[in-house]
This record gives C-alpha cells, sequence and structure tokens, in this order.
C-alpha cells in the first residue's frame, strides 16, 4: 500500500509540467484583469498598503527523525533544499571519490522521473536545480517562482530517494568527471561552498582548499573533493548505490525551505520514503556488499604542503586549529577574532585596510589580498589567513602577516578592540540577514538550530553579555598558540616561498 501510494504521487508529478503550464496562463490573464481593475481604481485614490507579518525560522523534527526548518519571507522566488549528512569525511577508504559521483551524477535517471523528464520539467516551471558536496554534506536544492512551489519542489523526492544509477548512463556521461576535474584545476574563482560566507572557499584555487585539509586533518575531514584520473576509473555505480543506500536515511536529512508555508514543506518530507535493500537485487548490480564499517573520526594534527607550479600568483593558506561548530559559543568568540584580523574588502575593488593587508602591503611591492577564514565542523575546525601575493614579494608578506597573527594570538586584544569587532559584527550579521540567500545558506549550515542561528537579535543580545568580554577571546588565542603546529600550504612559483619552520617565532 504504501508503495501504491507513492507511485500515485509520482504520476501525479509527471504530469505537474503540463498542469502548470495552463494554470500559469490561466493565471497571468487573471493577473491582468486584476492589475486593469487596480489601475482604474488608483485614478479614484491611492492603493492601500499591504503589512506583511514578519516571521521566525520553524523547526519541527518529524517521527522518522527528518528535521523540517523554513521561513516564510513572503519572497517571490522558493527555495528548498534537502541536506543529507553524507559528506565527503564519510566515504570509505576504498570508496573515496563517491560523493564526487553522487553529485556529478545528480540529474541522471530516478525511479519515478528520468533524466529528460527531471530536465524538462524543471525548464517549463522556470526552476533551478543544483547540487553541491560537502566534506559534511550533500545539498539538493530547488528554487523557482513561489506559485510553483508545489509542482517544483516535489522533484527533489525522486532525486533524493530513488535514483538508479544506470550502469549504461553513467558510463555514458563519464566524460562529464574529466571535465568536473579540469575546472577543479583550473577555475580559481569556482565556488564550492555556497552557503558558508567564507573568502577561501569564493576565491581560492578549490586545490588549495583540498590541500589545506589534507595537511591540517587526519581521517575523514582529510578527504579531496574532487577525484584524480585514477580514481574516477575505480570507482562504478555500485560504490554508488552502496553509499546511497547506507547514509541516505531519515534522521540524516534536513529539508530546509524559504518563501514557503511550513505546514507545506512538512507535507513534502512525508513523502521521503526510503527502502535501502532494493539495491542489492537490482539486475545488473548483483551482490552488493553493504558498508559495515563507521566513518574515520577527524583530529587535527598540522603540517605543511607544497605544490609549485608556474604560476606568477601565489596561493597561501596559514592556518590554526579551530573550534567545534557544536560549541556555539566558541563561534561567536572565533568570529569577533575574525573581525579584529580582518575579513578581506568591504568596498569593492579596494584591497581592505584591515591590520594584516596593512602589513602585507608595506612589505609588497606588487599588489596583494589578505584575510581570515574561519571554519567549523562536527569534530575540530581552522582558523587562518589566506594570502595572494606576487611570486617575488611571497617571503617579505607570509613573514610579515605571520609576525603579524603571532603578534596578535600572543598579546592579545583590549577593550577598545572588543567593542570595534562587536560593532562590525553585528553591522556584518544585519546585512547578511537582509539577503533572503545568505539566511538559506545559514539555515542549511545547520537546519536543527537554525531559528537560533538566524536569530540576529538573540546574538546581538549575546554579544552584549557582560560575562562575554575579551577575555574570551585571549583565552581563545592562547588556546590556539599553545595547540598543535598550524598548517601551511602554498600553490604558485615557491622559489622564495618560506616553509613553517622559518616562521616560528
Amino acid at each position: 500500500m504504501l508503495m501504491s501510494s507513492c507511485k500515485y504521487s509520482f504520476i501525479a508529478l509527471r504530469r505537474a509540467s503540463s498542469s502548470a503550464v495552463a494554470s500559469t496562463s490561466t493565471k497571468s490573464s487573471s493577473s491582468r484583469n486584476v492589475t486593469e481593475s487596480t489601475s482604474r481604481s488608483g485614478s479614484h485614490g491611492v492603493p492601500q498598503k499591504i503589512n506583511l507579518p514578519k516571521e521566525s525560522v520553524t523547526v519541527t523534527k518529524l517521527a522518522n527523525g527528518l528535521t523540517v526548518a523554513s521561513l516564510e519571507n513572503n519572497s517571490p522566488v522558493f527555495r528548498v533544499a534537502a541536506v543529507v549528512q553524507a559528506g565527503a569525511k564519510y566515504e570509505p577508504y576504498e570508496s573515496r571519490g563517491v560523493t564526487t559521483l553522487l553529485r556529478v551524477f545528480s540529474n541522471l535517471s530516478t525511479k519515478y522521473v528520468s533524466r529528460l523528464g527531471l530536465t524538462k520539467n524543471l525548464e517549463r516551471l522556470g526552476a533551478n536545480f543544483q547540487c553541491i558536496q560537502t566534506r559534511e554534506q550533500m545539498i539538493y536544492s530547488i528554487e523557482g517562482l513561489r506559485n510553483e512551489f508545489t509542482h517544483g519542489s516535489q522533484f527533489l523526492v525522486p532525486v533524493v530517494c530513488y535514483p538508479m544509477f544506470k550502469p549504461h548512463e553513467i558510463h555514458d556521461e563519464r566524460d562529464r568527471l574529466e571535465v568536473d576535474h579540469e575546472l577543479y584545476l583550473k577555475s580559481p574563482e569556482s565556488r564550492i561552498l555556497f552557503y558558508l560566507i567564507n573568502l577561501l572557499f569564493e576565491k581560492s584555487l578549490l586545490e588549495l582548499n583540498d590541500l589545506l585539509h589534507s595537511a591540517a586533518f587526519k581521517g575523514g575531514l582529510s578527504r579531496p573533493l574532487s577525484l584524480s584520473s585514477d580514481t574516477i576509473k575505480s570507482l562504478s555505480h555500485k560504490q554508488m548505490y552502496t553509499f546511497h543506500s547506507h547514509y541516505y536515511t531519515p534522521e540524516r536529512i534536513s529539508l530546509v525551505g524559504t518563501g514557503c508555508n511550513h505546514a507545506t514543506l512538512v507535507q513534502l518530507a512525508d513523502k521521503f520514503r526510503f527502502s535501502p535493500l532494493d539495491c542489492v537485487y537490482t539486475p545488473g548490480f548483483g551482490n552488493l556488499k553493504l558498508i559495515e564499517s563507521e566513518p574515520e573520526p577527524s583530529k587535527y594534527k598540522g603540517g605543511e604542503i607544497r605544490r609549485d607550479t608556474q604560476s606568477n600568483t601565489v596561493h597561501i593558506a596559514l592556518a590554526f586549529e579551530g573550534l567545534s561548530s557544536k560549541d556555539e559559543q566558541g563561534v561567536l568568540t572565533s568570529s569577533l577574532l575574525n573581525q579584529i584580523i580582518g575579513t578581506g574588502p568591504n568596498v569593492k575593488w579596494s584591497s581592505g585596510s584591515n591590520q594584516l593587508q596593512r602589513a602585507a602591503e608595506s612589505a609588497a611591492q606588487a599588489s596583494c589580498l589578505v584575510s581570515s577564514f574561519n571554519l567549523h565542523y562536527e569534530e575540530s575546525g581552522l582558523f587562518g589567513v589566506y594570502i595572494i601575493c606576487n611570486k617575488n614579494d611571497t617571503k617579505k608578506i607570509v613573514q610579515s602577516v605571520s609576525s603579524e597573527v603571532n603578534k596578535i594570538l600572543k598579546n592579545g586584544i583590549n577593550k577598545e578592540q572588543f567593542d570595534m569587532a562587536k560593532k562590525k559584527l553585528e553591522v556584518n550579521l544585519q546585512m547578511r540577514h537582509e539577503q533572503s540567500s545568505d539566511v538559506f545558506s545559514t539555515m542549511l549550515n545547520q537546519a536543527d538550530i537554525s531559528d537560533r542561528s538566524t536569530d540576529i537579535q538573540s546574538i546581538v543580545q549575546q554579544l552584549g553579555d557582560k560575562q562575554f568580554t575579551n577575555d574570551s577571546i585571549n583565552q581563545l588565542t592562547k588556546k590556539m598558540l599553545s595547540g598543535k603546529q598550524p598548517t601551511l600550504v602554498s600553490i604558485g612559483n615557491l622559489q622564495n616561498m618560506p616553509y613553517i619552520d622559518d616562521l616560528k617565532a
């Protein structure tokens, strides 16, 4: 009975596009009449302003463990995403890179909607589909016009719950993996984590990101987010099926939406059904061996990796062990330290005027850019600085910036710096909250506490707490200095690049 009702809903789903097109044309004519009547009445009086109620994030935990978080922001565009706790750090050692295959092949045929059907239906609805892979999550998102939410959002269900991983489709699409890897190596402006507002991953080489985590961590967090040529050849549809059946379960999934009603989103969540053992007996797959081992625990270790290329521009990341995302107070403290050290330019096309930027420019002959970054994961984190500079200035800039960072960490900060950091952080939070896409990104990161992480007034009150002083930051800086060795990674012409031993105070 369960499968029959589910099948019925997807039969209706296949017909959604034609009915949606028909309803759109009907609505456009009716809206034209409303516009005409409004224009006529406008000559007799001024239209009344409608005050829409301001709502906060609503979070619901379903009986099967699935989390639903939504924000009704009255936006004309809806955004809905299924966030699965099944990122790269959960990959078994023998199946490293399988999450990259899941991302690249996320738009292939499902049990109820074919690849062509998925593409054409979303096109007719004017909706966009995207799959993003991170070290902790797989994110499947759809956005479109608000009046098409019911039709468009339902396509998340077959994509997340019922992918087929047909061997012939994956074989025919192998070239996409090669293209993805080429873009990974050649696109310094590409983005990986659209929901992490972080200069390091928005503006730097994706390769530097992988090198940083490989040098900093041991265990799951050291997994790369791209595939080498050898890895591409070793992975197949069988590893994809096995990984999907093990980790795509209700308790590991969160459904997040903005521009939609919470009750409607809960109804969508009820359609997420899971039958993980179906794949074991699928013709062409044989008897698959299910995953029995636990994910490798991740620990910070520090270290150095250098990648010498012919590029005249050098990308450098210097990082210390950061804080876990579970430590909400610590995350706020490290965000304040970010503001003190500097988070990049606030004026477009400028280099910024933060403390580290001034130190770098005093030692540089060519233009350069310095910014701090702050990453939080469940088990650990990274706090550090990111540098872009010319190959001839590398040694002077890195030594100058490293000296300035060590000075801040050793001496700590005073009350005046602390008060200024609080004001900067409050302004940045308020400005980010004005953009619905940024609010959506924040909700994706931790859906179960998104009602707190998006409550700006509560965060501002927490910053004003008398128990929250500059001593909190000074304790964090001392912990960084007394902890394990820092991490240093670099890509470019490294003839003048100092080693990590040369930077020790």
